[in-house]
Formats: C-alpha cells, sequence, structure tokens
C-alpha cells in the first residue's frame, strides 16, 4: 500500500513534532487540532525546530524551507482526514478522549486508512473497542523530540492485519525513523516500562534520603546511562556475565523499590502543585528561562549525538 497523505491529529507537544517528520519526508500532511491557538504556534513552532534541524545537518537548509509548505492545519477533523492514507492520533494521554476521536476517525477516514496512536502506555485492545475495523489500528510510539529521535516502537493487537504492520514498518523506515516490534500488546510497550522502572527507584531513593535528586540525577547521566546509547541493558549483561548478573540480584532485588502505586512523594508533591517544570517547581526549581536552556542544551546534544552513533554505525 503506498502512503501519500498523513494526517496528525493532535498539534501540541509530540503532534507538531510528528506531522515535521513526514513532512520533512515529503510527505502531504494535513496537521488537526481542536485549540486554534495551537493551531496557530504549530508552524512557528516546526519552523524553529527545523532551524534546530539545520544548525545540525540533519536537514539542508533548502529543503527546511519547503517543510511547512507540505502542512495544512485545520481544525476541521473531516477535512484534515478526508484524504488520508495514514493517521496518527496524537491527542492528551486520556482513555475516554481517545476512545471518543478514534470513533470518530474511523467514520470519516477512507476505509483504506491505517489509524496508530502515539498513546505513551495504552494498550492496542483498550482503544480498538472503540472501532469495527480493529484490523487497521496499531500503536506507533514515538519519543520526543520525535524530529530527533530515532526509534518509534510498533505494536500491533491480537486483530491488527499483518499488512498494517507492515505498511507502517515501510513507512517509518521511509521517513528515517528506526522500528522496534513489540511482540505483545502490554501497556507501556518496552521503552516506558524501562524508563518507569527506573523512575520509581530513582523517586524511592530520593524518599527514602538515600540521596539528592541531584545526585540521582548525576550518577544516572555519568554511570550507566553514559553507556547505553552505544550499548544495551542486555548487551551489558552478556558482557559482564549472567552469573554476576544472577548474583548481584540475588542480594540486590529484594532491596529494590516494588510500589504497584505511585509513591508517596510523588503524590505530595502533585498535592501541593509541583509538578515539574510547567508549575515552577518539581524535584528542581524552574526560574522563567530554564526551561528553554535546558530543551535547548538537550536537543542540541542528541543532534550531536545521534550524528557520532551513524557514523559510528550504531545505527545501522
Amino acid at each position: 500500500m503506498e502512503i501519500n497523505n498523513v494526517t496528525v491529529v493532535g498539534a501540541g507537544t509530540m503532534g507538531h513534532g510528528i506531522a515535521q517528520v513526514f513532512a520533512s519526508a515529503g510527505l502531504q500532511v494535513a496537521l488537526n487540532d481542536v485549540s486554534p491557538e495551537i493551531l496557530r504556534e504549530a508552524i512557528p513552532r516546526i519552523r524553529e525546530n527545523l532551524e534546530t534541524c539545520v544548525k545540525y545537518n540533519s536537514i539542508s537548509e533548502d529543503e527546511a524551507a519547503l517543510v511547512p509548505a507540505r502542512i495544512t492545519l485545520t481544525a476541521d477533523l473531516t477535512k484534515a482526514t478526508s484524504q488520508a492514507d495514514f493517521v496518527i492520533e496524537a491527542v492528551v494521554e486520556d482513555l475516554d478522549v481517545k476512545l471518543k476521536l478514534l470513533r470518530e476517525l474511523e467514520r470519516n477516514c477512507p476505509a483504506h486508512t491505517i489509524i496508530t496512536s502515539t498513546t505513551s502506555s495504552y494498550c492496542v485492545r483498550d482503544m480498538a473497542v472503540a472501532l469495527d475495523q480493529p484490523e487497521r489500528f496499531l500503536v506507533t510510539h514515538y519519543w520526543n523530540p520525535p524530529y530527533i529521535i530515532p526509534v518509534v516502537e510498533v505494536m500491533p493487537g491480537d486483530a491488527t492485519s499483518p499488512e498494517v504492520v507492515e505498511t507502517t514498518f515501510q513507512l517509518l523506515e521511509t521517513v528515517g525513523k528506526y522500528p522496534a516490534m513489540v511482540n505483545n500488546d502490554v501497556p507501556g510497550f518496552v521503552g516506558n516500562r524501562l524508563q518507569h522502572a527506573l523512575r520509581r527507584e530513582a523517586i524511592a531513593i530520593v524518599a527514602q534520603g538515600i540521596a539528592s535528586p541531584e545526585d540521582v540525577d548525576l550518577i544516572a547521566k555519568l554511570s550507566f546511562g553514559l553507556r547505553l546509547p552505544v550499548m544495551g541493558p542486555l548487551e551489558t549483561v552478556d558482557l559482564g556475565g549472567l552469573d554476576l548478573t544472577q548474583a548481584i540480584q540475588k542480594y540486590l532485588l529484594p532491596e529494590l523499590d516494588r510500589s504497584t502505586e505511585p509513591l508517596l512523594l510523588i503524590r505530595e508533591k502533585v498535592e501541593k502543585g509541583e509538578l515539574g517544570a510547567k508549575a515552577g517547581k518539581g524535584f528542581y526549581d524552574w526560574p522563567p528561562g530554564r526551561v528553554e536552556k535546558v530543551i535547548q542544551r538537550r536537543d542540541e546534544v542528541l543532534f550531536e549525538l545521534v550524528k557520532l552513533l551513524n557514523d559510528r554505525g550504531f545505527l545501522q
């Protein structure tokens, strides 16, 4: 199946960047959002992203100049999806909102359209109940910022057709992504299961007074975190020896946090309104200007790292 027209529903944190990915690859993209303000901000945000992409040779200046013209903004969902071959749902992480939208998408999209969600946690089966044709639905989980992070997790459901999976893989590879298959329909897929296991222990360490947030992050970034771009956790197990991992885990695992609910420290901070950067305070203080500086530094280093990994053959 040939994909020419892509629709992204939700132009916020992830959606505008996902639209940029497909438009940068030469595809026509319809970008939809219910918020006129978010739609107005989408192209300026994409242009700003593209400036950084040009700076780090991710795209040429001439090609970057063509990208915005390939993106059509619309608040009309019917108009956005009437010619779509491939749709990415990128709205708020609320199951009821997603189910309502999926029903609308199925009513509005052509019969051949592949419908995907970039949910961060929900199973395919929990969303596919909204559809009469679940065979054309699957999860494609992008990572923020989607125009830099190469991998996309692809998770089909029990009813997803093999042709839909194959077409999705081919499309993602065409636009320069590295699709990774998640074989079972599970909450959080692979990346978020790993990420939140780490976060749970990091929060528990701070809650128990073992180390400060600053030192937890310092240790994570400058120890095993420094290795992760070139050596995954299971490669590291093999290099060190499975017998060593077994010996360490026998002693250590009983001491690790095994909470099945958000930890008290998180609940208390949320109750106090300490929601992180957007509220000015979380584990850190976020005075005006810090968010922009952190994001700029993050993106610059990520561009440099991805280029280095590609040059060294780690992304081949």
